[in-house]
């Protein structure tokens, strides 16, 4: 299939027929591929032209961009027209609209502060949500793991075809082995992950979830990379999106075995510590805007935290408990007072709500805009990475975020290879992979060379 559209003269893509203002949003994104600077952010800002940009979040969420198979069609052809209804845009004209858009990101964020999934729809959805790679923009046949994680969330009938329909566009398309549709989900997602590691000698891979528990009982170790159901609710935001990339492991080469069986890995690393305290899990329902729950379990982390720290409210506490509450994105070296201000602006909304359970209410009585703006964009911009995590403290002191079903006794650890530390559960002599962690002091390769008087003693892990 990859030879046909490579062969292609031209693909036209069909987006379905002419609906929710699919017309006015192509000409938004004709319009804003010929407009300058200045006229870009005199439209951004045009109170009239809201409506225009919230056409074109729907027009870049249309099913087509959804589909795991569609990725061939447009990456391999040489031109491309998109159809919507009577309308049509060249697919160069309706990509460039992402980097236009990101240029302005601060504009949109003050405009849709209430809706950030809009944001990331314009400078991440629609065509730009086909790309190969957001990781290797310019490389024809990236990694399999870097196609895997970039489209993770689209759709397919087979399950199986979330792996097969990458292969062939990736550079694992000759080693990979054969296609083959006989083979059980959990042999294709446990191969998958085996191959993924020996060819990167990284474990980076097993940090990946979508689900809490694996479908077909599959290693803890090996992804499920189905879709969750529609009401699964939000995603956790993996920290494969920071940047700069986090390298918890110092950039180490992955030691590691596979057992006779398959199922359990065995990893060199660190154990960092132990989880002595866990705080509340935080799970997303509803729109972002509704700030209630996210403001109960933020006092909640702050709570543990205080009780946890005698100087708490110092700027250097402040900061630790900011940078471990977003996962690293807020990070002002230097401009510590500005993690006072961020969580400030949250407590603050905290008591002007009538209560910290209720959602926001459109008819409440108007408060200063500015300062509103600033209080509910901190606490969306904070819970979008709270989300499917809890807070925790560590038995030396250690803060951090964890998977939300993290528990009191689990080992936090850093394994060589894996830019990220994980979260491990004893079980009968062995581990199980929880997922996934930031932990404050811990993300730039501190585990390898200690920390002050204290050096960890490299382990391995047996996961299964």
């Amino acid at each position: 299939m990859r030879r046909i559209y490579q062969n292609a003269e031209s693909v036209l893509v069909w987006l379905g027929l002419e609906y929710n203002r699919s017309g006015t949003a192509i000409q938004l994104a004709g319009d804003l591929n010929k407009l300058s600077h200045k006229e870009i952010v005199a439209l951004i800002r045009d109170p009239a032209r809201t409506e225009h940009l919230e056409a074109l979040v729907v027009l870049f969420r249309r099913q087509y961009w959804w589909r795991i198979w569609v990725i061939q069609e447009v990456s391999c052809a040489k031109k491309a027209m998109v159809y919507c209804g009577p309308d049509a845009i060249p697919w160069v004209e309706l990509d460039n609209l992402s980097d236009i858009l990101r240029q302005h990101d601060s504009l949109l964020r003050d405009l849709f502060y209430e809706h950030p999934s809009y944001i990331r729809t314009l400078t991440h959805g629609g065509p730009r949500g086909l790309q190969l790679s957001r990781y290797s923009p310019n490389v024809d046949a990236p990694p399999l793991l870097e196609l895997l994680l970039c489209h993770k969330s689209k759709k397919s009938t087979d399950p199986k075809d979330k792996v097969y329909a990458l292969v062939g566009i990736s550079s694992s398309r000759y080693t990979f082995g054969n296609i083959d549709y006989s083979h059980s989900l959990k042999d294709i997602f446990t191969h998958t992950a085996k191959h993924i590691i020996t060819s990167s000698n990284r474990l980076d891979v097993i940090c990946v979830k979508q689900h809490v528990t694996g479908r077909g009982n599959l290693p803890s170790w090996a992804p499920d990379w189905t879709r969750p159901p529609p009401n699964y609710g939000s995603l956790s935001v993996g920290l494969h999106h920071h940047e700069p990339p986090f390298n918890a492991d110092g950039n180490t080469t992955a030691q590691y075995e596979f057992s006779h069986h398959g199922d359990a890995l065995k990893a060199t690393g660190f154990k960092i510590d132990t989880i002595k305290q866990v705080a509340m899990p935080f799970k997303q329902k509803g729109a972002p805007k509704n700030v209630g729950p996210a403001l109960l379990v933020f006092h909640d982390w702050w709570n543990l935290f205080a009780s946890s720290f005698s100087n708490a409210n110092s700027l250097t506490c402040q900061a630790a408990f900011g940078r471990t509450i977003s996962c690293g994105n807020w990070m002002f070296e230097g401009l510590e007072h500005l993690y006072e201000e961020k969580l400030n602006a949250i407590f603050k909304y905290g008591s002007l709500a009538s209560s910290v359970t209720s959602l926001l209410d459109d008819n409440a009585e108007p408060v200063e805009e500015m300062i509103e703006k600033e209080q509910v964009s901190a606490i969306i911009d904070a819970s979008v990475t709270m989300n499917r995590r809890r807070f925790f403290v560590t038995q030396s002191g250690a803060v951090g975020l964890a998977p939300w079903n993290a528990l009191e006794g689990d080992t936090v650890c850093v394994l060589l290879g894996c830019r990220y530390p994980v979260i491990l559960r004893e079980v009968d002599g062995h581990y199980v992979l929880v997922g996934e962690a930031y932990v404050d002091g811990f993300m730039n390769g501190e585990a390898l060379v200690g920390t002050g008087k204290e050096t960890h003693v490299p382990d391995i892990f047996e996961i299964h």
